[in-house]
């Protein structure tokens, strides 16, 4: 019986690593190739679709169901899931596929119980994690490459899919997020970086933060809490220092020997120090017209959305699931007949897309399981560094960044809308939770074998 119970545990814990390996593959592909390789697969099962089905029977066979509901982030999100179906359901016959497309913004969050399952089902898979991770970060300067393609040469990437659908398409709010992850990995010790590393990141992060706003402070804000949680104050002062100092003296030699034009587009502003202070500026007041149109764009929108739920008729319900928001809000936009895009549904802000949808107890649903989430991750670092199992504070610390990360940019752009970032985001929230559960556990049994 011994022998036997042996055996399926191994044929399990085969399974599970083979998914593991499958789900590294995708998010490898996610992050160096973005929409392109989202589009792998036969409509409406892409690459991700067939991935979450996968995960799902490895997660049944785990047997980690209940196991996985023993924190209040998994109860939560839950009740979350339940809600966004009860939001779904109604509208599957009058929107079709589109209901459940733009339902994934939460239903993807079935990926956090699979990699809790995982987790819990073999803890040792923290390490062959973060092993797959630390391929990625060697590779980022790939990254970095496919995003200046995306930005420069999008005309000239063939179109596999269909119209309108490259093989490569790295978007300035993925690249941010996997800057953020990557250097805070850097930071923590878990990969020493090369200087050529290293001026590739700071390279694209330069791209990033002229194109996006959101995706820089996405960037930002992480990294300099990392360095502010690993008592890195000297390498943030001095870092902070240079960068403004480059900064300045290129916005003067701009301003010397060239004239600075305003782009018509997001997607067409150009990588210099004109740009990046016209960000900055826009973000803490007022800046050029372009820049400032679009921020005004996005919070017109979103007080309809107010208007129409806290204020409005759809207080309880939202809208639902599977309405384009922008033609229902009048931000569409004309469709250009020479280059046409696949038509805008989310508001730029996963927070303003649920609180339209699913109402004002969506909205509250979301933001709860982002607190206890993040409480949970806070208080596991803290605790972990007082017991002096810095490994482990580490590793929630990169985990909360990185998350964080994605969040931020989240309140600026359609982000977990897609598969792109949205199944980066609930696997991450999903490591969280099973490390959190894996470190307790350990913990625990610490303490009783002491205690014999």
């Amino acid at each position: 019986m011994s022998d036997t119970l042996q055996y399926e545990s191994r044929r399990i814990s085969t399974i599970g690593d083979r998914y593991l390996s499958l789900l590294a593959v995708v998010l490898l592909g996610y992050a160096l190739m973005g929409k392109g390789f989202a589009y792998i697969g036969i409509p409406p099962l892409y690459i991700g679709e067939i991935a979450f089905l996968f995960g799902l029977l490895v997660f049944a066979r785990s047997g980690a169901f209940v196991a996985s509901l023993a924190t209040l982030p998994s109860m939560l999100l839950v009740v979350l899931m339940i809600w966004v179906v009860a939001r779904t359901i109604p509208f599957v016959g009058i929107y079709g596929f589109d209901a459940l497309r733009d339902s994934v913004v939460v239903m993807y969050g079935g990926f956090a119980f699979i990699v809790i399952g995982l987790l819990l089902e073999d803890g040792r898979r923290i390490d062959t994690i973060l092993r797959y991770y630390a391929i990625f970060v060697a590779t980022l300067p790939v990254m970095s490459v496919g995003y200046m393609i995306t930005k420069y040469w999008m005309d000239q990437i063939p179109s596999l899919y269909g119209p309108n659908i490259p093989v490569l398409d790295i978007q300035a709010s993925a690249a941010g997020s996997h800057l953020a992850g990557a250097m805070v990995f850097v930071l923590i010790g878990y990969r020493k970086a090369s200087p050529f590393w290293i001026a590739i990141w700071f390279a694209t992060l330069a791209m990033v933060g002229a194109t996006n706003r959101g995706a820089a402070l996405a960037v930002l804000v992480p990294v300099v809490f990392a360095m502010l949680m690993l008592g890195r104050l000297r390498l943030l002062l001095t870092t902070m220092l240079a960068a403004v100092g480059i900064l300045g003296l290129l916005y003067a030699a701009e301003a010397s020997f060239s004239h600075y034009h305003e782009a018509e587009e997001s997607n067409d502003r150009p990588v210099s120090a004109h740009q990046i202070v016209e960000n900055l500026k826009s973000i803490v007041g007022q800046s050029g017209e372009q820049v400032q149109g679009t921020k005004e764009w996005r919070l017109e929108w979103w007080d309809v959305i107010l208007d129409d739920t806290f204020r409005g008729p759809h207080f309880w319900t939202g809208r639902g699931f599977g309405l384009n928001l922008a033609e229902a809000d009048g931000f569409a936009g004309p469709v250009d007949p020479v280059d046409p895009h696949p038509p805008l549904r989310s508001p730029h802000n996963a927070h303003m897309t649920l609180l339209a949808r699913a109402g004002v107890p969506g909205l509250v649903l979301w933001a709860v399981v982002l607190v206890a989430w993040g409480a949970m991750m806070l208080r596991a670092i803290l605790l972990a560094r007082t017991r002096g199992h810095g490994q482990w504070a580490d590793l929630f610390l990169f985990i909360a960044c990185y998350t964080a990360s994605i969040v931020i940019n989240a309140t600026f752009d359609v982000v977990l809308e897609g598969p792109m970032q949205g199944i980066w985001f609930w696997c991450l929230f999903g490591f969280g939770i099973g490390s959190v559960m894996v470190y307790r556990a350990e913990v625990a049994a610490e303490s009783g074998s002491a205690g014999r």
